[in-house]
């Protein structure tokens, strides 16, 4: 049988492979069914993968992440022309359509379980080295492998090595094991399995507890002293153990954060520039316009002079209260004045919650338009552009946002709650965006010439009210050079995030939807102090890679609080790994914005088939949300610390 498949590079790059099957190879010991396959007619690897659940859809994931993730540190800790035996070599993987799976090279030798009858005294030594290696080189790179058991073993009896197979329980050293407990995963966990499989190489034991080694008064109860001790914390090292059998310990080693340092570096520079700059700036005179218009003016200060307020669609600014006080209502797709006689203050009010008034559209240089009755009734809104190249994923980013807000309370834990302001138009998102995105669906593009809000929310919080209006405009719109009115929604912008799209080919040329968005916005008084994110999206097509695996395997707790110190360090990560790409246009922003944070992000969790119209995995978005928490903290609307700066 032979199949086509879509398929990973361990760089990510995306390929597409036909694959013959050559045999069965049963069944791995963490469950998923192996067989041997020739890849293009050319060489044979071993796949693992995951069939369809039962009823049809797509089965569980997470032992064949955990063995991917595993192979793939290996793959970047050890030298390709030095690659150490006693691990596993990942070939390709896929981890975006029904049946996942990864293509690893054949496993060496034969299951130690079979052998034991045969091994002399210096096999088994030799064995007992090749154990202690295989956990110490994964201990290296960072991966404890969760149950080494005598069937995850195999030995290779014309080089004498073993090999260390199946880590689909594996987790990285540090991190929480996905086990009520949530207790982190350490090698000396593993140091106790690994002793109860050597001791069973020369002495019958059944279960998980630890052997009687007084039974053995040779040089194996010597080797195993300790490993059987609780915590884990007081066990040896299974370098400890090679040194005990007087073996070396020194394994060559690729750092992959080591490539990384000198964009940390740039980053740190670069930061402390610009807190320099705003020093002095605050030296010399006071802030010319406060970033922090949570609260509301007081009576006095409203009495004495209104502050103008701004459309968001025709973007001129007028004077309240607006001349045409008149409610309007929503039918049809058409705008109907309300000709209800009630004069009853609560009952208007009701109406307008769902009601429009006119705006005064002094410049009159576009249709007339009309905003939610309640828009201008709350503190100042706060217009968020967001900012990208065509197919950069901007759509699928603001609907995760969306969905994670009004639909899940993403921002409780910061203490505030999302209701939509204007009904219809949030009624007509989630129709036509929202509900598709649950279901699967691969949104279109933005369409061309769209000038409206994509979205207008209202939060709430202990400072008051405040509207929250997203832009979404198509990338072509913002790249253009000719037509201006197409992004002057700019104008009224009150953040900013810039989305980019991380593909597996680094995009080393410049970036004219932000080129052309920064000129634009120079429009805009003080636009520098605008609260800016750069998103690096679409990050699940390189998820294995580091940093990108690190942060997006992390989760905020259930009462989370905003930790500047974090953001920080995922800031330094996402420009470190952009400047090693050479994706410098990307960067851009950060140096222009005096407050900005840098985010790996994938909006819909996994990557739809060219062609296809859906994601095979469901919309499952990872950190979509963490943007926009900065965002808000920088713009006062969420108590944070010092955030972007």
């Amino acid at each position: 049988m032979t199949t086509q498949v879509r398929c990973r590079a361990i760089d990510g790059t995306p390929l597409t492979i036909r694959l013959t099957v050559v045999g069965d190879a049963g069944v791995s010991g963490g469950g998923l069914p192996t067989r041997l396959v020739s890849v293009d007619d050319g060489p044979q690897l071993l796949q693992k993968w995951v069939p369809r659940a039962d009823s049809g859809g797509p089965g569980q994931l997470r032992p064949l992440d955990r063995e991917i993730r595993a192979l793939h540190r290996f793959a970047w800790a050890f030298p390709r022309d030095s690659y150490p035996p006693e691990l596993p070599r990942l070939w390709y993987y896929d981890v975006d359509d029904d049946e996942p799976f990864v293509l690893v090279e054949p496993y060496r030798g034969e299951p130690v379980e079979g052998l034991l009858p045969e091994l002399g005294a210096q096999h088994r030594y030799r064995l007992q080295v090749g154990v202690l290696r295989a956990l110490h080189l994964a201990s290296v790179a960072g991966v404890a492998h969760g149950r080494v058991e005598l069937g995850a073993l195999r030995w290779d009896s014309g080089s004498r090595t073993v090999q260390l197979v199946d880590f689909e329980r594996a987790a990285g050293i540090g991190e929480p094991r996905e086990t009520p407990d949530g207790r982190r995963a350490d090698v000396r966990d593993d140091v106790w399995d690994a002793g109860l499989a050597l001791w069973r190489t020369v002495h019958p034991h059944t279960g998980r507890g630890a052997p009687d080694l007084t039974v053995d008064g040779g040089a194996l109860s010597t080797l195993l002293d300790g490993v059987f001790a609780n915590p884990p914390e007081v066990r040896p090292t299974p370098a400890d153990l090679l040194t005990r059998l007087r073996e070396p310990t020194e394994v060559p080693v690729f750092v992959p954060g080591s490539a990384l340092a000198p964009g940390v570096e740039a980053y740190l520079n670069l930061l402390r520039r610009k807190r320099e700059n705003a020093a002095a700036q605050a030296a010399q005179s006071a802030p010319s316009r406060s970033w922090l218009p949570w609260r509301r003016a007081s009576k006095s200060e409203a009495d004495e002079q209104p502050a103008p307020v701004r459309c968001p669609v025709c973007l001129d600014s007028y004077p309240r209260p607006l001349p045409d006080d008149e409610l309007w209502r929503h039918e049809d797709g058409k705008f109907v004045e309300d000709d209800s006689s009630s004069q009853d203050p609560q009952k208007r009010q009701f109406r307008s919650l769902s009601g429009y008034r006119r705006c005064p559209n002094p410049s009159d240089d576009v249709a007339g338009h009309f905003l939610p009755a309640t828009y201008h009734d709350h503190g100042p809104p706060l217009v968020v552009a967001m900012i990208g190249r065509p197919s950069a994923g901007k759509t699928h980013l603001l609907a995760a946002m969306v969905r994670e807000v009004v639909d899940r309370g993403g921002l409780t834990p910061y203490g505030l709650t999302s209701t939509a302001l204007d009904l219809h138009r949030h009624d007509r998102y989630r129709k036509q965006t929202l509900e598709p995105a649950e279901r699967g669906a691969r949104l279109p593009g933005t369409p061309e010439g769209l000038t409206d809000p994509a979205e207008i929310l209202l939060l709430s919080g202990p400072g008051g009210s405040r509207p929250l209006v997203f832009f979404d405009v198509a990338g072509e719109d913002l790249q253009a050079v000719g037509d201006a009115r197409l992004a002057r929604f700019l104008i009224g912008t009150g953040a900013v995030i810039f989305v980019h799209g991380l593909e597996a080919a680094p995009e080393r040329v410049g970036n004219q939807a932000f080129e052309m968005s920064l000129a634009r916005l120079r429009a805009v008084p003080d636009f520098e102090r605008l609260p800016a994110a750069i998103v690096a999206t679409k990050s699940d097509r390189l998820r294995y890679l580091p940093p990108i695996d690190r942060w997006l395997r992390h989760r905020n707790g259930p009462l989370a609080v905003i930790d500047p110190a974090l953001l920080h360090m995922e800031s330094s990560s996402v420009y470190a790994f952009l400047q090693n790409r050479g994706e410098h246009a990307a960067l851009a922003p950060f140096s222009v914005f005096d407050r900005c944070t840098l985010h790996f992000v994938s909006a819909s969790g996994s990557e739809a088939a060219p062609g296809e119209e859906r994601f095979p995995r469901g919309f499952e978005p990872v950190r979509a949300l963490e943007p926009l928490i900065a965002i808000l903290a920088m713009a006062g609307m969420i108590d944070a610390g010092r955030v972007g700066t």
